[in-house]
């Protein structure tokens, strides 16, 4: 009875919605909760409107956050049930809660709720900071896309070079900013009277930024501005180009290994139930799946 309640929650919490209808109706109450929380977070800064609706809003955020404690409770606790996965109904994984706990997807809902005890705990907290904090909740939205868990695995995987990069901008951050300091520190000693106050315009221009608040007018300190515009733009170039190459990589393994699978589950007289789970767990799109799935076909016919 207790395995039962626990896969269906599991199936409602994690399932397919095309699959499972109350999958599909948690997943609108799901999102729909996320968008409207957002909202009154956003809404409690405007001062005239949380002077006026201070009592509907406080409301809602209790409402909400509620909710979301509910979710992560069961979440934690249904993430033990075993149910099929991979590529045949004999693999099978044992998920328990502290797995769900201490994932990305288990922090962000940790984060999501708990400020709003903290305040409740530690009343003197500064509700700014609890404010922003709890804007974390629109990463619940992580869940339906796995944008965020890409990224970090496109900069995990690329960390060597990313940290290269990032040392080579270290160093031209540095000597800009001396560079910057000789040529206008005795000229604008308020923007340029330090390395360090120099440090800011040299960030700034090597990012692309350029806030326009300090920048050189003595013609070497335009020389120097020129190379630090032209180094920035490189920089963020490779930093770009190495991303966006991990990108691509991720998607070519995920090709290969949904073709490796597919392959299998078709061999194994498998069906489209399986090969569509396949698909979502790499988060590949359907017109790559299906293009894949007729390649495999026509090899092997």
């Amino acid at each position: 009875m207790t395995t039962s309640l626990k896969q269906k929650i599991h199936a409602m919490l994690f399932g397919d919605p095309s699959t499972f209808q109350a999958a599909r109706i948690f997943n609108y109450i799901f999102f729909s909760s996320i968008l409207i929380s957002i909202s009154v977070l956003v809404l409690e800064s405007v001062s005239d409107i949380a002077a006026r609706y201070s009592e509907e809003l406080r409301f809602a955020e209790i409402f909400f956050t509620v909710f979301f404690t509910a979710e992560y409770f069961l979440r934690a606790w249904s993430y033990a049930a075993i149910l099929p996965i991979g590529v045949n109904d004999n693999t099978r994984l044992m998920k328990t809660g502290p797995h769900y706990i201490f994932s990305f997807h288990g922090i962000v809902d940790f984060l999501a709720t708990a400020p709003f005890y903290f305040q409740m705990i530690f009343p003197g907290l500064d509700l700014r900071f609890l404010r922003a904090v709890r804007m974390l909740r629109v990463l619940k939205l992580s869940h339906y896309n796995s944008a965020l868990e890409d990224l970090y695995m496109a900069v995990y995987d690329e960390r060597n070079s990313i940290v290269s990069a990032v040392y080579i901008l270290a160093i031209a951050i540095l000597i800009t900013s001396c560079f910057a300091y000789y040529a206008e520190a005795g000229v604008q000693p308020d923007k340029f009277g330090s390395i360090p106050d120099a440090m800011w315009w040299s960030i700034i221009t090597l990012t692309t930024v350029g806030y326009g608040d300090a920048s050189p007018i003595t013609p070497f300190g335009k020389v120097i501005g020129v190379f630090t515009a032209f180094a920035g733009v490189c920089t963020v170039a490779v930093l770009t180009g190495i991303v966006a190459t991990s990108f691509t990589n991720q998607l070519t393994r995920k090709k290969v290994l949904f073709e490796s699978h597919a392959r299998e589950i078709i061999k194994c007289g498998g069906g489209k139930s399986e090969l569509e789970n396949l698909r979502k767990t790499l988060n590949l799109t359907p017109q790559h799946a299906d293009a894949l799935i007729e390649k495999i076909k026509s090899e092997d016919y």
